[in-house]
């Protein structure tokens, strides 16, 4: 499982959305009781870093605390899903927390990127609505 936060919004504000999500999914399958998480952090030059953590401290808000701003990075979606389509396409599921008014960036780089799998993985919940990959294929598409 790969949880990326790509949003310009406060930390306290994600800590909620990002523990009810986890709390719904450990809720629904025994798989994700005990799974493997790999926390991308975007940092302020854009790049990547990716951390292996246990899911309770997505519950608990423990992977926020290294954090020196009250902030998170984003970056636009297509360098996002190319990063994820390299080093995280083995995932089952792929949560993205973003923006509302989230970045694709270029519409033809996302749709490559999200093919053939990752469109099927891919959760992108930005702030009150859930997108799925096959929806922002359809957006790279028009």
């Amino acid at each position: 499982m790969t949880v990326v936060i790509s949003s310009r919004l406060e930390i306290i504000s994600l800590k909620e959305d990002v523990k009810a999500v986890v709390d719904a999914l450990k809720r629904s399958s025994e798989i994700f009781r005990n799974v493997r998480l790999d926390f991308v952090r975007i940092k302020e030059d854009g790049t990547f870093e990716n951390k292996v953590l246990p899911l309770v401290f997505l519950q608990t808000g423990k992977c926020f605390e290294a954090e020196e701003k009250a902030e998170m990075h984003s970056v636009p979606f297509s360098n996002l899903f190319s990063y994820l389509k390299l080093f995280h396409a083995r995932s089952k599921v792929v949560l993205v927390f973003a923006d509302r008014d989230y970045d694709l960036g270029d519409k033809e780089s996302a749709k490559e990127a999200l093919n053939p799998f990752l469109k099927q993985k891919l959760l992108v919940i930005a702030e009150d609505e859930v997108l799925t990959g096959s929806k922002l294929m359809m957006e790279c598409l028009r």
